[in-house]
């Protein structure tokens, strides 16, 4: 802690410093307007400065007139440089807020943020840094404050955004880092907004692929996934089966359910791909018990895995009525003719393919109104994509070599993939970007459990702590986080023998828990692996002139998604009626 007295000694270098730096000036200022009339100049040395100081035609008794004019202009130019310095140090090593200054985040501004971009990025390996525009030096995060710098992180990050419903989720975070992606993009969301704010642009940099089973952009079905195509081994089968179950399941029910019904799936999803059967098989052999098919198919191919599958539902009745009721419950969202149609073969229309997709510059939407069942059939495309990007990043040397973001709005809700928290750790070095957008920490925590959300939280290098945050736990931990500052407090005390006045330090919290909840709207908190929490200002979409082309695109859109929902609800009505 500095004292009164280190607070005079440094102000006093300082002016010392400034005295030197104007005579020195001065002298050169001087020396060079008696240079230029063929004048003698006088030496450098302190009794020169003196004699300057109180009888300036004595040392320059030939040339006052043009030494007196170098002089000037030299000082001038200094008190500029001197000026103009303070301003920079002050910008950069300063907040006011006692909050991150700008030198601490250096590495997140333009220069240093396009210097990364080249580094990750094949198409920018040959470009100079400052070339590089904007949309392409990074994941944009907002302004610093107070400076107003503007703050990116890179596509080797991974970010986690937690913010309460209208304090920007869609508009500052989703919509603009899904525009300015440069290579293909997952986007999940359970409102047709983001899809409208950005179909324009992503159709124009590739092909769009809309996954849409309940109808949120109220559009018809272009495209099929091959669910069965992920079974194509045991890993895949089980990581297929989990993305079901995982959606019917809760700490506090008995595991032994959930364990049973994700094995019976496994072997299913395998005796299907083997057979190259559908999901409509899988529900046929769901729906009865005595059928044996896919266990002969298994006992053919994979005896071991045949072997668990029989002896775990094979057992007393009741106990094999519940394991199969606790499948047909996970895949209950494939019950409906509508939803199925969205997973089985249609040679009019194209299959998507996660492979393909990693390494284009692709757009795949994938919609769901809410969780539960509906939304394992968007956790399971998304788990393919992550799947197919990072063994298309191994075929490349490690990473994709133009990175994938994947802009996961509502992830807990309808995106709900299991071990997410453990693909964290390893996405962002595989060149895929997560962003993850929730509206509460707790809300993570009912989606992945304290463990899985806690080294999710851990995992994430670049977090966001936006308006609305009413946990007070949560609150409470993120104000010990920004750190402690040192904040003078005085008293005042009269008595009969006069008044004094005394000053001391005292050790307070840079943000207070109700600071952070009360926080303005568009600004919010970063905090960086390595630095000191940060305060930014929010960037949305409609305040950037370079996204300025997003309203009308989004008035189109959104006017179409209109015209489409009034379709199928006169089409319903006068099937009603007509029935």
């Amino acid at each position: 802690m500095m004292t009164d007295n280190d607070r005079a000694w440094a102000g006093g270098g300082v002016l010392f410093g400034a005295a030197v730096t104007l005579t020195a000036s001065t002298w050169a200022g001087a020396a060079g307007g008696a240079l230029v009339t063929g004048e003698p100049v006088a030496p450098a040395s302190p009794l020169t400065a003196f004699h300057m100081a109180t009888g300036w035609s004595t040392v320059w008794p030939h040339s006052q007139t043009a030494s007196a004019v170098g002089a000037t202009v030299a000082d001038l130019a200094v008190v500029v440089l001197i000026v103009w310095g303070v301003r920079l140090g002050v910008r950069w090593f300063r907040n006011p807020s006692s909050l991150a200054t700008l030198f601490q985040v250096r590495e997140l501004t333009p220069k240093h943020a396009a210097r990364t971009a080249t580094r990750l990025r094949a198409s920018l390996k040959e470009t100079k840094p400052k070339e590089i525009a904007a949309r392409d030096r990074g994941v944009i995060l907002g302004n610093h404050m107070p400076t107003g710098v503007e703050l990116r992180g890179s596509d080797e990050d991974t970010y986690i955004a937690i913010m309460a419903p209208r304090a920007g989720k869609s508009t500052a975070l989703a919509i603009p880092v899904a525009e300015e992606a440069p290579g293909p993009l997952l986007m999940t969301s359970n409102k047709a907004d983001v899809y409208a704010a950005t179909l324009g642009t992503r159709s124009k940099a590739g092909e769009t692929f809309l996954f849409d089973t309940q109808g949120v952009a109220q559009a018809e079905r272009g495209v099929w996934v091959d669910l069965i195509a992920q079974a194509e081994t045991l890993e895949g089968a089980e990581r297929l089966a989990s993305h079901f179950v995982n959606q019917t399941t809760s700490e506090s029910a008995d595991p032994f359910w959930s364990q049973a019904a994700g094995d019976l799936l496994t072997g299913l999803f395998r005796a299907a791909w083997w057979e190259g059967a559908t999901v409509r098989e899988v529900m046929r052999w769901l729906a009865d018990p005595k059928e044996k098919a896919p266990l002969r198919v298994l006992y053919q191919h994979e005896p071991v895995l045949a072997e668990q599958v029989d002896s775990s539902v094979n057992i007393a009745e009741e106990t094999q009525s519940g394991i199969f009721q606790n499948a047909r419950t996970a895949m209950s969202a494939l019950r409906d003719e509508k939803t199925l149609a969205w997973v089985l073969p249609d040679k009019h229309r194209p299959r998507f393919d996660p492979e393909a997709f990693a390494t284009s510059k692709d757009t795949l939407y994938l919609l769901s109104k809410k969780g539960g069942p509906s939304s394992a059939l968007v956790a399971a495309i998304a788990d393919a994509v992550f799947t197919a990007g990072t063994e298309a990043g191994e075929r490349m040397g490690g990473r994709l070599s133009e990175p994938m973001r994947a802009v996961l709005d509502e992830a807990a809700n309808i995106c709900k993939i299991a071990d997410l928290p453990d693909l964290y750790s390893h996405l962002g070095s595989r060149g895929i970007t997560p962003f993850v957008i929730l509206q509460s920490y707790r809300q993570g925590v009912r989606a992945w459990g304290e463990v899985g959300m806690d080294s999710m939280w851990s995992a994430a290098t670049k977090k966001i702590i936006g308006v609305g945050i009413d946990d007070a736990k949560f609150a409470g931990d993120i104000s010990t986080l920004t750190g402690a500052h040192y904040v003078q407090r005085g008293s005042y005390s009269k008595s009969k023998g006069g008044d004094s006045r005394s000053w001391s330090e005292q050790r307070e919290q840079v943000l207070d828990p109700a600071e952070i909840r009360a926080m303005k709207k568009g600004t919010a908190l970063l905090m960086a692996t390595g630095m000191p929490v940060a305060q930014i200002s929010l960037r949305p979409w409609y305040g950037e002139k370079t996204m300025a082309h997003i309203g009308p695109q989004m008035r189109d859109e959104e006017a179409a998604i209109t015209k489409r929902a009034v379709g199928a609800y006169e089409l319903r009505k006068v099937t009603r009626n007509g029935s």
